[in-house]
């Protein structure tokens, strides 16, 4: 049994190791896209694709996923129409996942004259309820990722509209 926890306490490390990677390329994404001169809208448009890998189930559209490969058939619909559609703001670009406003998948830019950063800290659930009640005492805990990752560039866009 002993054996068995500590498995899974290795599987979910490494779960939560490749979701912080994710959110930190997500962030990455959100800074790049006020550089350029994005408006807010957008930078969390942009924060919210890229982390899709870590947002859980998609809830909005909703479709009938059937069969073995499901995940297949998810990918198959947002690629070629939905993700362009949502950064496009296209009315019809409507996309939602379980985690974007369960837990706050916004992006924090803080602008200066010359540099963008993107620095917050994301709560995201411990999927393995055994290993949430072994930390916690309780099977619906989350943790905080990315506490302290910050993401800065340089602000491209004052010497493009000049």
């Amino acid at each position: 049994m002993l054996l068995c926890l500590i498995f899974w306490g290795f599987l979910q490390a490494a779960l939560l190791y490749n979701h912080e990677r994710v959110l930190q390329f997500a962030s990455f994404a959100a800074a790049r896209s006020a550089a350029v001169g994005y408006q807010q809208e957008i930078y969390k448009r942009a924060y919210r694709v890229a982390a899709i890998p870590a947002s859980g189930a998609m809830l909005a559209p909703t479709a009938n996923w059937t069969g073995p490969n499901q995940q297949y058939q998810q990918l198959g619909v947002e690629l070629p129409s939905l993700i362009p559609q949502y950064l496009g703001m296209a009315p019809t670009g409507n996309m939602d996942y379980t985690y974007w406003d369960q837990y706050d998948m916004r992006p924090t830019i803080i602008a200066t004259a010359t540099m963008m950063t993107e620095q917050h800290g994301q709560q995201y659930p411990i999927e393995m309820p055994i290993i949430s009640y072994v930390l916690y005492g309780q099977t619906n805990s989350t943790i905080t990722m990315m506490g302290n990752i910050t993401t800065s560039m340089a602000a491209h866009y004052p010497f493009f509209l000049q």
